[in-house]
């Protein structure tokens, strides 16, 4: 049996986008994880991996020739394999403007929606409150109890303007469901970069093959060309134990990706922060994670330096790893997107038919009472929604800076 105590808050669902975007922009008080769908860090991150890649050679001979590949150590890697490879890296960093593109535009949507909802339900509390039914109750609600207020039926005015304030609920209901299915598109759009590194398949069902395995195929080839008798074992011991102590927190890592929300009995939704991506531990396992990437890729340059095949190889290997796992993240936090949206249009849906059943002035009170809890909720999502849009901001000048 759930109970409060499973749960770090209990939240009314009315109150959904609050939380949703209170944990996206880091603002509730148990969050850790950076503000973004992607954190800044991250985008710098990806940034960093897509121009690195987009340096990378376009033409057979060139990447041979860049790589040192020619007729006397042509043995090292076939040269089809590793041009293929090459030009698949660039093709799929390529396609991360997209990627990028589509999540700023669903902050700035978000903005806008918020914006559009919390006037247009505005203006239609303002039009129930001028409803003839509204006026007559209004200098003596307080004397009145809820038999008396059963009593007090719609007249025809009523009626009318009951039938258009319906037709506005509507166009509520389409904006936020046009948001849900943007939202989908948009967690199809990241689930598919990242499925470019994993392999398997995309959101049309298409099967691609994994750039990790394939470049990690790459590096075992090099390896077992290498010469036995060079003295660099305690770098590849000490990669190895890396490696492995990375591995350990990865799996440690996977307990925490799962949704927040829990829907629970009586319209209300149980919180788990503490135990989720956005909580401390899992932020302290990324901080140590993003460490261990940093001195694995310090003891590569170590161990490559002067032979750059095996490094560019062993860092794009490191660069894909380590951005999966920000992909992953990234996902999560647009199911989270999903998942509210997915309540908000229940919950309208749930008004609009709740508005068309009221004929007296007892329900429309509260019918009142209930939507302006509703829309108070979304001048909260409005003022969040701009910490997601100002991070692009922030990675425009962070960049600028490191020119």
């Amino acid at each position: 049996m759930n109970t409060q105590s499973n749960y770090d808050r209990i939240i009314e669902k009315e109150n959904i986008g609050d939380a949703t975007l209170a944990l996206l922009t880091n603002q509730d008080s148990l969050s850790a994880r950076s503000a973004g769908i992607f954190t800044l860090e991250d985008l710098i991150n990806i940034h960093r991996h897509v121009q690195f890649a987009l340096t990378l050679p376009i033409k057979e001979i060139d990447i041979l020739k860049w790589f040192g590949i020619n007729d006397k150590n042509d043995s090292l890697l076939p040269a089809s394999e590793l041009t293929e490879t090459i030009l698949s890296i660039r093709k799929h960093a390529n396609t991360w403007d997209n990627v990028e593109l589509k999540v700023k535009e669903q902050s700035i949507d978000l903005s806008l929606t918020s914006r559009n909802i919390i006037q247009t339900g505005d203006q239609i509390l303002e039009y129930i409150n001028h409803m003839p039914i509204i006026q007559k109750i209004s200098d003596s609600l307080e004397d009145l109890s809820e038999s008396d207020l059963n009593q007090i039926t719609y007249q025809n005015d009523d009626q009318q303007i009951a039938t258009e304030l319906l037709s506005i609920l509507q166009l509520i209901k389409g904006d936020i469901k046009q948001q849900s299915i943007k939202t989908i598109k948009i967690k199809n759009t990241v689930s598919d970069f990242r499925a470019h590194i994993t392999g398997g398949y995309l959101s049309d069902y298409t099967h691609v093959d994994s750039l990790l395995f394939t470049i990690k195929g790459l590096y075992q080839q090099l390896e077992s060309n290498e010469d036995p008798s060079n003295n660099e074992s305690f770098y590849k011991e000490l990669i190895a134990f890396k490696k492995n102590e990375l591995y350990q927190l990865e799996q440690e890592y996977s307990h925490f990706v799962k949704l927040c929300f829990t829907g629970l009995a009586g319209g209300i939704i149980g919180l788990v922060i503490t135990g989720s991506i956005f909580g401390v531990k899992a932020e302290n396992i990324r901080d140590r994670k993003n460490k261990l990437i940093k001195e694995i890729e310090g003891i590569n340059h170590k161990l490559h330096q002067e032979q750059l095949l095996q490094k560019t190889i062993f860092d794009i290997q490191i660069n894909l790893q380590k951005i999966e796992s920000l992909f992953k993240d990234a996902r999560l936090a647009i199911d989270h997107l999903d998942y509210m949206w997915l309540v908000i249009l229940t919950e309208i849906k749930q008004s609009i038919d709740i508005f068309a059943r009221i004929n007296n002035a007892e329900k429309l009170i509260r019918f009142i009472t209930q939507f302006k809890r509703i829309i108070t909720s979304w001048t909260s999502i409005q003022d969040y929604s701009v910490h997601l849009i100002k991070l692009f901001d922030e990675l425009q000048i962070n960049e600028k800076n490191s020119q």
